[in-house]
């Protein structure tokens, strides 16, 4: 009796262990494809691959704005290819990735007025790079930026036509995979201008007006703090403002336009009544 007791026991025994033996090589692994960090379609994982098999190809390709698919590679850094036909799946997990090449994107810019600084600018980039965009120059302006639409002062009068508190765009920042339609912003230069009356009978016949500001390319009216013109001070017409001394220089008079850039002192001008 304790004979087939054993027996038995022991043909048990057997079958748990080859049923054991069994379960151990029949372990599965999944693939896992890698399409992009962001904005790329996901490939869902295949789980509860046997070694050996082949691979089925993803249905549908992955898509990926401003890239194009190159196919899937068993490394990250692109060295080797996957052969769905003939690569067998490994006894391990595997992770496979996808491959892009950025497509060539356009930049178009409007100056409003102004011109480039240099005429090597960027014309062209491809998504997933940073590049830094060039600067404009127009006369009698300071370059405020580049930005996403024309400058609009009716919509944004207090603001210099830009939407206040709006940062210019000084790179095209990697997420960015469409054509770009870039417009430059300006705001006009803010001159101070001094002035000295020059009377031929002194300061206490004419004393100096104050500093005022003026925009460059406005129309000139000084609104000085004495008759001008037409008026006879102390035997003497005043005529305009000179931007020399000796009166050599340009002559601004009310009614005339202000081109000037920098800080100036102007001079009275006077002919004799």
């Amino acid at each position: 009796m304790k004979k087939r007791i054993t027996l038995t026991l022991l043909t048990l025994l057997s079958i748990f262990l080859t049923a054991c033996g069994t379960n151990s090589t029949a372990i599965k692994y999944n693939v896992y494809f890698f399409t992009a960090n962001t904005n790329a379609t996901i490939i869902p994982t295949v789980f509860n691959l046997e070694p050996g098999v082949l691979l089925d190809a993803p249905q549908e390709d992955p898509i990926r704005p401003g890239f194009e698919f190159a196919g899937w590679y068993a490394d990250i850094t692109y060295t080797t290819p996957w052969d769905f036909d003939n690569d067998r799946m490994p006894e391990a997990s595997i992770v496979l990735y996808a491959k892009w090449i950025a497509e060539t994107r356009f930049i178009t810019y409007f100056l409003n007025g102004g011109e480039m600084t240099t005429l090597n600018y960027i014309t062209e980039f491809t998504p997933g790079t940073n590049v830094v965009l060039p600067r404009a120059r127009r006369v009698g302006h300071v370059f405020k930026g580049w930005f996403l639409y024309p400058q609009d002062f009716e919509r944004f009068p207090n603001s210099g036509g830009t939407r206040p508190g709006e940062i210019p765009l000084i790179s095209i920042n990697p997420t960015i995979v469409t054509d770009l339609e870039l417009y430059a912003h300006w705001s006009l230069i803010e001159v101070a201008v001094s002035f000295r009356a020059d009377h031929p009978g002194g300061l206490t016949v004419v004393p100096n007006p104050a500093t005022q500001r003026f925009n460059y390319g406005t129309v000139i009216e000084f609104g000085v703090n004495f008759p001008g013109y037409t008026e006879v001070i102390d035997n003497y017409i005043f005529v305009g403002w000179n931007t020399r001394a000796d009166k050599t220089g340009t002559l601004f008079v009310n009614g005339s336009v202000f081109i000037r850039t920098a800080t100036v002192t102007l001079y009275g001008q006077w002919i004799p009544a």
